[in-house]
């Protein structure tokens, strides 16, 4: 079996789905930050971030988009606006 040259040449079962994820972490004086970046097989990109020590649970989400940086940039500003 030869193997795919990139990860999203993978052949995945009918009805599956393939995300990679990469993971961050994001310090400001305001506290610290868990961010992950999910690139879908289309090339397709969203970001989630979550404060790691907060009794409260928010999650900071991005639209989909074509630019990792762009949905890692979202996710960042949201965190810097509260």
């Amino acid at each position: 079996m030869q193997m795919p040259k990139e990860w999203h040449e993978a052949e995945v079962p009918e009805g599956g789905t393939l995300l990679r994820k990469e993971t961050y972490e994001y310090q400001t004086e305001k506290g610290d930050y868990d961010i992950e970046v999910f690139e879908n097989m289309k090339g397709e990109f969203y970001a989630i971030g979550v404060p790691r020590d907060d009794e409260r649970l928010i999650i900071y989400g991005s639209n989909i988009t074509t630019s990792r940086a762009l949905a890692l940039s979202v996710v960042l500003d949201k965190i810097e606006r509260e």
